[in-house]
């Protein structure tokens, strides 16, 4: 079996996929390591076999690029907003946004057609070179295999989407409480216990060692100068290569860009941390409130997965004039964005009659359930909230959306649609604990056993015999599905 594994400069992804790659070629398969960016290739490259075939996109752009080139089948400005919306201060335009896309598409389309590989493997689609490798991978009828470390710790979801994997709800649909065996059952009740409980069970990355950086001076300039060692290298090996490669490697060029802003895009988020105190209040137990939690941004799960309301401030607005006359809606700042948004986005929302900004270490337990519901871009509070027997409004895709109280309004009149339903015919609740177990075993049905974070430990703990023989199964049945309908 032949892989395409697209190298890129996220963190711990890539030794997890190094240690991957050794399996696979052990196991007799074809391994293609497909370089997004000279970083990639000067940082990460270390991570994997020395015996796996490799292709630097900036290599093959400079000696292979055609500016004239203009068919472009089927391919939109979408990709390209993943970027965009990160990039508030990249010097865009038509001309070097159009070369953006149409680089990564002769790059995918170049390896996709000559190497003819059986599947594409790497993260869930985040950026502008992910969204067309798997628009592409669409159109070949090939598989793109997105890891991500899942819900559950130790587990990994295999996404054969933007945002989730099509088998959850197909699972959910078919599978009844008496399919469910004992082992199964005290699972999803022990899920549901701790996860409702707000207990240690990891949602995201299990016990991997990721620690999020806290908002402190120190911690920040100890965090800037450890990664200034870890890309040091990289970053002057870039620098002295940049005139031949800028105008086609975006992500070594942002990354180099990056590194320079990062001191003083840390001294102004410390002093909005103090000053911005004031816009917050406290949650008032007598308020009739909807809650929305708000998102960390940039991050994939506005800008690729809720692309039309990663304006946050705007959707906002929008989303209070729905509500029933005299809800207000509860916004939460999300405790790891702190910080991180311009004063003038929080007096837009306080501009707003009916919307309240509330302080972002309130328990969001205790918000969600004196709330009427919950409304998202792609949060898992949304997940919480369905789970707690609250209807979830989720304005983005999400992998959840099979949880019978989850929503799925598709614009804004519809959302106020569901509200007036859901409020005049109450929420059935009755077969929610029943519910909840089938949802949570159709989502651990389809997950398998691994986590990511585990690949940078001493102690490894992850089977790389048994995930690439369960990537290889999966592979071969969508293939198979894939080959039934017509690709687009």
């Amino acid at each position: 079996m032949k892989w395409c594994i697209i190298v890129s400069e996220a963190p711990f992804l890539m030794e997890f996929l190094g240690k991957l790659t050794s399996r696979l070629l052990k196991q007799g398969d074809e391994c293609v390591l497909l370089l997004q960016s000279k970083f990639a290739e000067y940082d990460k490259l270390r991570h994997f076999p020395a015996k796996a075939h490799w292709v630097s996109k900036a290599d093959w752009l400079l000696e292979h690029y055609d500016p004239s080139r203009r068919d472009y089948e089927n391919i939109s400005w979408r990709p390209l907003y993943a970027n965009f919306d990160r990039l508030e201060n990249w010097p865009w335009g038509y001309e070097p946004s159009r070369r953006r896309l149409a680089q990564d598409e002769q790059f995918f389309e170049h390896v996709f057609t000559e190497e003819c590989p059986d599947a594409i493997l790497f993260e869930p689609p985040t950026g502008t070179g992910a969204e067309i490798a798997y628009a592409l991978s669409v159109r070949y009828g090939i598989p793109y295999l997105g890891i991500t470390d899942a819900r559950i710790a130790g587990r990994l979801e295999i996404k054969d989407s933007e945002y989730t994997d099509r088998r959850f709800c197909e699972t959910f649909e078919r599978l009844r409480l008496q399919d469910i065996s004992q082992e199964e059952l005290r699972f999803a009740r022990r899920f549901i216990r701790y996860f409702l409980g707000d207990k240690q069970l990891s949602l995201y990355y299990g016990n991997t060692g990721t620690v999020k950086i806290r908002f402190t001076p120190f911690g920040y300039i100890r965090h800037y100068v450890n990664r200034l060692r870890e890309i040091g290298r990289p970053l002057l090996r870039y620098f002295w290569e940049r005139p031949r490669f800028k105008d086609v490697d975006f992500e070594s060029e942002n990354r180099f860009r990056t590194a320079f802003r990062a001191p003083g895009n840390l001294i102004v988020r410390q002093l909005r941390i103090v000053f911005q105190k004031d816009f917050y209040q406290r949650a008032n137990r007598s308020d009739e409130f909807y809650l929305f939690p708000l998102h960390v941004q940039p991050e994939a799960s506005t800008s690729v997965q809720a692309m039309e309301y990663s304006d946050q401030a705007a959707t906002i607005r929008n989303v209070a004039f729905q509500l029933p006359f005299p809800c207000k809606l509860y916004v939460k700042e999300n405790a790891n964005a702190v910080g991180s948004k311009a004063d003038s986005f929080y007096q837009k929302i306080q501009n707003i009659p009916n919307t309240v900004l509330i302080v972002p270490y309130e328990s969001i337990e205790e918000l969600i359930g004196n709330c009427h519901g919950v409304i998202t871009l792609t949060g898992t509070a949304g997940m919480e909230a369905a789970m707690r027997g609250k209807p979830a409004y989720a304005l983005g895709n999400v992998f959840y959306e099979y949880h019978p109280l989850c929503r799925n309004p598709r614009n804004m009149d519809e959302l106020r649609l569901y509200i007036l339903r859901d409020r005049k015919r109450g929420v059935a609740r009755e077969n929610l604990a029943d519910e909840n177990i089938r949802f949570v075993v159709s989502y651990l049905r389809n997950t398998i056993p691994g986590d990511i974070g585990s690949a940078i430990e001493q102690r490894d703990k992850n089977n790389y015999g048994q995930i690439a023989r369960d990537l290889r199964k999966l592979a071969a049945v969508r293939k198979r599905s894939m080959r039934k309908k017509p690709a687009g």
